[in-house]
């Protein structure tokens, strides 16, 4: 036999094994035996790194504005003070973000809502659901301005009988249903234009007034932990108060929208015959903080680090990042990200460290 028919028959050879192992790996027990070696890989995978006690820590579960692409979710942003998880706003997608990454939903301690846009409180009632059906055993506060109550109200409602069915279903040990409802804790503002929320557990909260006029109240919130603080701005214009209330923050969340990206965006919406989302984005301008703006408050408050999130128009390409970012180092030359959801920043405590990573 010649080399060259030995060739083909060992070719013929591996393509025979190569169509029988499809067809095994197309068996019913193979594909079983995979779905299972899958099942364990996803479901056993540990919790994530969101609740270490010995730091103060922040997550964006959404970094989005109302104008959402798929790989961003809307406004959301995780504070763990010692373990303990607090969740400001919850905007579409977020909470499936928050399962995606394992975070122990059941240790959610509370909600605080910046103001009442739908963008910010789209998945309150998701945020109601998921930290009970994780072992959530007592009401779970939301905090926020006058109004709070109609909104929480309106998720209770919404979802009463969802949990109804869940207790029905699962048992009233496993799902007490007197556990399930939001209840809401009114924040009211001070003349001077902060007010406190809660101190326990060591973690102070103080809500911050903010600008996003014909949006009042609105709020920011800062969070004090350990000899370290993270303020969160919420939506807001540029408005120094905020940065008055946030000195010597570590860090500053704080939201960004580039003013030239959205008037290009208006513009060849109008041309191409969309004039009622061309007027929106004509509109916006007024209640936002540009990033270069965004910066100014920063330096203004001391802040050691900046994370812009509410990204209007969400950048998603390296092109459209440096475009987003024009003019800011030459306002703010270091201390500046732009954020992504999974961006996590940890502070330990009683220390000047900044570390960040992003998880998944």
């Amino acid at each position: 036999m010649s080399w060259k028919r030995a060739g083909i028959g060992a070719s013929v050879a591996l393509a025979a094994i190569a169509i029988g192992g499809w067809f095994a790996l197309r068996s019913a027990p193979v594909e079983d035996w995979l779905f299972h070696r899958y099942a364990e890989h996803m479901i056993g995978r540990p919790p994530g790194p969101v609740a270490e006690k010995n730091e103060l820590s922040v997550l964006l579960c959404g970094t989005a504005s109302p104008i959402q692409p798929m790989d961003r979710a809307g406004p959301c942003t995780m504070i763990n003070a010692g373990g303990h998880l607090y969740i400001v706003d919850v905007g579409l997608a977020s909470v499936r973000n928050l399962n995606v990454w394992r975070v122990p939903l059941e240790k959610v301690d509370g909600v605080l809502i910046t103001h009442f846009h739908s963008d910010h409180i789209a998945e309150l009632g998701e945020l109601r659901l998921e930290t009970w059906v994780a072992g959530r055993k007592t009401p779970l506060k939301v905090y926020g301005p006058p109004g709070i109550e109609q909104v929480v109200a309106g998720f209770n409602q919404a979802y009463a009988l969802d949990a109804q069915y869940r207790t029905e279903h699962h048992g009233a040990k496993f799902l007490p249903i007197d556990a399930a409802p939001l209840v809401p804790v009114v924040v009211t503002m001070n003349a001077g234009g902060t007010a406190p929320v809660f101190d326990e557990n060591g973690l102070k909260v103080t809500a911050i007034k903010v600008h996003h006029d014909p949006v009042k109240p609105a709020y920011g919130y800062r969070f004090d932990f350990g000899g370290r603080s993270v303020v969160v701005s919420g939506d807001t214009a540029f408005y120094p108060p905020l940065a008055a209330a946030s000195k010597g923050a570590d860090v500053l969340v704080h939201e960004a929208q580039n003013n030239d990206m959205v008037a290009a965006m208006a513009t060849i919406l109008k041309a191409r015959g969309r004039p009622r989302l061309a007027k929106i984005l004509g509109d916006i301008p007024s209640y936002h903080a540009t990033p270069v703006q965004a910066a100014k408050i920063a330096n203004m408050a001391g802040a050691k680090l900046l994370v812009l999130t509410h990204l209007t128009p969400p950048p998603n390409n390296g092109m459209a990042e440096r475009v987003f970012l024009q003019g800011v180092a030459a306002v703010r030359p270091e201390g500046v990200m732009l954020g992504h959801d999974g961006l996590l920043v940890r502070l330990p405590v009683n220390s000047k460290e900044i570390d960040t990573q992003t998880i998944d």
